[in-house]
């Protein structure tokens, strides 16, 4: 892990800039700055609960070629936030309402040619646009399949959710379990691993906050090392669920 005075500029240009939670960006731009990433701040949406009403993950997801699938309250938005770099922004088909299972259409985990979701609730243009790519949908029963799932590489997975986990390795994925718990999110019990973490680099993974003061620690580092990847935090203190850090990748 590259503690705070180790962090090089960023040297892997595929990511230009993350986007990130609106209310946590001063928290982790300074350290993305330096990187040279730049950093894209959420707005709020307005029929979310707060604990999750500007996490990236509840409102975008990545589909692979440059494209991003975003609910429809906040698609201007980052279609104009998103045009320096090429991405193409695509309007997704489900409105947001507050509680699960109507809040989760967006929150998929793709790795590689494999997506994880809750397929009865997932947005159709989401579904339409993985299968364009031959992504595998793998069906679990977690709604929050982003917040539940650090993706490492691109068959490389962490979580604390035992179905999640099965069907990864039931997948050909490696994947590891860690326990729940440790991690901060504000009016809930815990957060999740997913929601702490994205990558910003071929063999960098960012974290919001210090991986190191994770009570599974030894495991995961040992995890990363093993599959070339060096865990960056983006500020000291324990992790805190911001809803995922999710990379822009410049399309030329």
């Amino acid at each position: 892990m590259l503690d705070r005075e180790e962090v090089p500029k960023q040297k892997e240009q595929k990511v230009r800039a993350v986007i990130v939670d609106g209310r946590a960006a001063h928290l982790m731009e300074k350290r993305l700055l330096f990187m040279g990433i730049e950093v894209i701040k959420t707005l709020r949406h307005p029929r979310l609960y707060d604990a999750v009403a500007f996490h990236p993950d509840m409102v975008i997801c990545p589909v692979g070629d440059g494209k991003m699938v975003v609910e429809p309250t906040m698609y201007e938005y980052f279609k104009k936030s998103l045009s320096s770099y090429g991405t193409m922004v695509l309007k997704g088909k489900t409105e947001l309402s507050r509680n699960y299972p109507l809040n989760i259409a967006y929150n998929i985990a793709v790795a590689g040619n494999r997506a994880f979701l809750y397929s009865r609730y997932a947005d159709k243009t989401i579904i339409d646009e993985l299968r364009k790519n031959n992504t595998v949908l793998i069906n679990v029963k977690q709604g929050y399949t982003k917040c539940s799932t650090a993706v490492v590489d691109d068959s490389s997975i962490v979580t604390a959710d035992r179905g999640i986990y099965t069907a990864a390795i039931k997948n050909g994925m490696d994947a590891l379990l860690i326990n729940p718990g440790q991690i901060i999110l504000e009016g809930f019990d815990y957060g999740f691993i997913g929601g702490c973490c994205g990558r910003i680099g071929e063999s960098l993974l960012a974290f919001s906050g210090n991986p190191s003061l994770h009570p599974d620690w030894a495991v995961l580092s040992e995890f990363l090392e093993k599959r070339g990847i060096t865990a960056v935090p983006l500020f000291d203190g324990p992790l805190i669920d911001v809803g995922s850090i999710i990379p822009v990748v410049a399309i030329n």
